[in-house]
C-alpha cells in the first residue's frame, strides 16, 4: 500500500471518529462530489510525509457542529465561533490521523487557517477527494501530499 492510499483510509477512520465524538454528527461516504461549500479549514503538515488538508463544510453542518459542541442556537453563533469550531475540526482530524499514520514519528502541524467561499476544488496526481454526507448537511476533505 502506498502512501497515499494508507493515509486515504486512516483519513476515512479519523474523520468519523471526530465528528462522530466530538459533535455527535454521523457522515456517510458520498459518491457525489459536492462543489456547494461555504466555509473551510485547512491545515499544513510536514513529517515522514508534508502536504495538507483541506475540510470544506456546507453552512449547516458548520451550524450543526458548533450547535453540538457549544451549545449554541442557531442564532446565538458568531463568525469567530464558525471559524474556531472549523479551524479546531481540522486540527483534531489530523491529530487523529497522523496518531494512526505512525505513532512513532513526529508531525507538526500549522495553525489552521479558515476561509469563506472555498476556491478550486479540483485534485491533482498528488491529491485525493473524499465527500461525506450526512442528515445535517456536507463534508468534503482534499488531502494533498508534496513532494
Amino acid at each position: 500500500m502506498d502512501t497515499m492510499e494508507k493515509i486515504q483510509e486512516i483519513m476515512g477512520i479519523s474523520i468519523f471518529e471526530v465528528f462522530e465524538k466530538m459533535f455527535y454528527i454521523f457522515l456517510e461516504p458520498s459518491d457525489v462530489m459536492c462543489d456547494d461549500y461555504n466555509v473551510e479549514a485547512d491545515i499544513l503538515f510536514d513529517g515522514p510525509v508534508s502536504g495538507s488538508v483541506r475540510i470544506l463544510f456546507s453552512l449547516d453542518i458548520a451550524n450543526a457542529m458548533i450547535q453540538n459542541m457549544l451549545g449554541l442556537e442557531n442564532d446565538e453563533i458568531t463568525e469567530q465561533d464558525t471559524e474556531d469550531c472549523l479551524k479546531e475540526a481540522v486540527n483534531m482530524v489530523c491529530g487523529n490521523l497522523f496518531g494512526k499514520f505512525d505513532s512513532t514519528e513526529v508531525f507538526n502541524l500549522s495553525v489552521p487557517t479558515f476561509t469563506r467561499q472555498p476556491e478550486s476544488l479540483e485534485v491533482g496526481a498528488t491529491t485525493h477527494r473524499m465527500d461525506f454526507d450526512s442528515e445535517d448537511g456536507k463534508v468534503g476533505v482534499i488531502i494533498a501530499l508534496s513532494h
